[in-house]
C-alpha cells in the first residue's frame, strides 16, 4: 500500500471564521509572507499618490508648461556656487578673487575656433533662405517686466524695421523657491504659466535655461544662445550681422543705428558701444546700457565652454575681458565708441547726434524721451526713418564733448568717494 506524498499544511484554505477563532493561524509562513507583500505594495502605491499630489499641487490651466520646468541641460545656475550667487550669496567671492578673475587667461576662448577663421557671410538681399539681418537686439527681461515689455512693444521697437533687426526680449527663470509646495513656488508656477502664454503671443522672447541674474552669467548665455540659433555652415537664414545687448531702460536712436552699422564689415571684430562714464577698475570696456558686437565675435564667445568664475559679475566688464584674448595681430579688435551720444538721459546735451539714451526707469518716462528725440528730429526737418540717419563721424565727434551735466554727476560721485584708485573718467 502506498501513501500520499506528504504536505505542510493541507490544501483546503482556512475560511475567515477560523481565523477569527484561530489567530494562530495568521502565524503559518506563508501568510505572514503574503501579509508583508500587501503592506509593502499598500505602502509603495500611497508613496506615489503622495508624490504626485505635491507635484501637482500648482493652479492647474490644462496645458503643460515646458518653462516651469528645472533645465534639462547643465547651466550655472545648476551648480551649488550659482544657486548662491542667484541668491545673492556671493561672500565667497571677495574683492581679490573676482579681480583675479578678470585678469587670469580663459583656455576655452585661446583654444577655439578665432574670429578670423569664423568669417561674416550675411547678405541682407537675396534668396530668402540665406538673407540675414543687420542686427540682432537682444532687450534685456525679465519674467515679472511684463507692463515694461507692452510699453516697449507700443512705444519703442515699432521703430524698427523687421527686414533689418530681429528684436527679442531675453529672461531668464526666476529662482526656484526651497520648498517646492510653498506659497512663493505656487506664485513662480503662475508667473510662469503667463510668461507661457505671452510667448505664444507675441513670438518675441527667449527664456534662456538659467537662473534670472545678471551678475550670474546672463549676458555669455545670452551669446551662447544667439550662436546656437544661427548656427551653421555657409549662409544661415536670419543670421545678423551684429548683435546687441541692451537694458529694458534703454532707448535706441533706430536712424543712428541704421547709419552707424549700414556701412561696417561684419567681418571685422566690430565692439560698438560707449566708454563714456564707466569705471576704470576693470580695464577696457564698453557699458552695459547697449554695446554690440560682429558676428565672428559672438559665435566665438558663445560657443567657448569658460568655466563659472569667467562669466559671472559686472557683466560688460566681462565682455570686455573675453575681447582681450584675441590676438592683435590676426584678430584686432576694432573699437567704435560713442562717447557721450550714449548715456542716462539726464546727462546728455540730447540732440540728432544721440544714439541712445538709458535710465528711463519709468514708463513716463520711455514716453516722453522717445517723444523728445521725435520733436528734435522733427525740429531740425529730418525724418525719423532708415534713410535719414546722422553720419557715425558726426556723433562719435560730439561724443568727445562731455555734456556739463555728466561733469557735474561725475564731481558729485568723487565728492561721495566713489572715485576708488581713479576708475571714473
Amino acid at each position: 500500500m502506498t501513501s500520499s506524498p506528504a504536505r505542510a499544511y493541507p490544501l483546503t484554505r482556512p475560511s475567515v471564521r477560523q481565523y477569527i477563532f484561530s489567530p494562530q493561524l495568521l502565524l503559518r509562513p506563508s501568510i505572514r509572507l503574503k501579509t508583508s507583500l500587501y503592506v509593502l505594495s499598500i505602502t509603495i502605491i500611497l508613496l506615489v499618490i503622495l508624490a504626485l499630489n505635491a507635484a501637482t499641487s500648482g493652479p492647474s490651466t490644462g496645458q503643460e508648461v515646458d518653462v516651469n520646468t528645472v533645465p534639462s541641460h547643465d547651466s550655472p545656475a545648476d551648480s551649488g556656487e550659482g544657486k548662491d550667487v542667484a541668491k545673492g550669496k556671493d561672500a565667497h567671492l571677495v574683492d581679490e578673487e573676482i579681480q583675479r578673475s578678470f585678469e587670469e587667461p580663459d583656455f576655452s576662448l585661446l583654444s577655439s575656433v578665432q574670429p578670423h577663421e569664423i568669417g561674416c557671410d550675411v547678405p541682407l538681399e537675396g534668396r530668402e533662405k540665406e538673407r540675414g539681418v543687420l542686427m540682432f537686439l537682444g532687450i534685456f527681461s525679465a519674467a515679472d517686466k511684463r507692463e515694461r515689455r507692452d510699453l516697449y512693444r507700443q512705444v519703442i521697437i515699432p521703430d524698427f524695421p523687421p527686414d533689418q533687426f530681429t528684436v527679442k526680449f531675453i529672461l531668464g527663470t526666476p529662482p526656484y523657491p526651497e520648498n517646492p509646495i510653498s506659497q512663493e513656488a505656487v506664485a513662480r508656477s503662475r508667473l510662469m504659466n503667463k510668461v507661457e502664454a505671452e510667448m505664444n503671443e507675441f513670438g518675441d522672447m527667449v527664456m534662456l535655461p538659467m537662473i534670472d541674474n545678471i551678475d550670474l552669467g546672463k549676458t555669455h548665455e545670452y551669446f551662447k544662445w544667439v550662436a546656437k540659433e544661427y548656427s551653421g555652415p555657409g549662409r544661415v537664414q536670419g543670421r545678423p550681422r551684429f548683435v546687441m545687448k541692451a537694458d529694458d531702460d534703454t532707448i535706441l536712436v533706430m536712424p543712428n543705428l541704421i547709419s552707424g552699422f549700414k556701412d561696417l564689415n561684419c567681418a571685422e571684430n566690430i565692439y560698438w558701444g560707449t566708454s563714456a562714464g564707466r569705471s576704470h577698475y576693470f580695464g577696457d570696456y564698453f557699458r552695459g546700457l547697449a554695446y554690440a558686437m560682429s558676428w565672428p565675435l559672438v559665435s566665438w564667445i558663445g560657443n567657448a565652454d569658460m568655466p563659472l568664475a569667467h562669466i559671472i559679475k559686472i557683466e560688460d566688464a566681462r565682455t570686455g575681458q573675453w575681447l582681450r584674448h584675441l590676438d592683435p595681430v590676426t584678430d584686432p579688435v576694432k573699437r567704435i565708441d560713442m562717447g557721450w551720444t550714449m548715456g542716462d538721459w539726464n546727462q546728455l546735451d540730447v540732440g540728432v547726434e544721440t544714439v541712445a539714451l538709458h535710465w528711463l526707469k519709468l514708463d513716463d518716462w520711455v514716453k516722453q524721451q522717445h517723444q523728445r528725440l521725435l520733436d528734435i528730429w522733427a525740429d531740425d526737418n529730418r525724418p525719423y526713418d532708415i534713410e535719414n540717419g546722422v553720419s557715425p563721424k558726426i556723433s562719435i565727434q560730439k561724443g568727445k564733448e562731455t555734456p556739463e551735466s555728466a561733469q557735474k554727476e561725475h564731481q558729485r560721485q568723487k565728492d561721495l568717494g566713489w572715485d576708488v584708485g581713479g576708475n571714473l573718467d
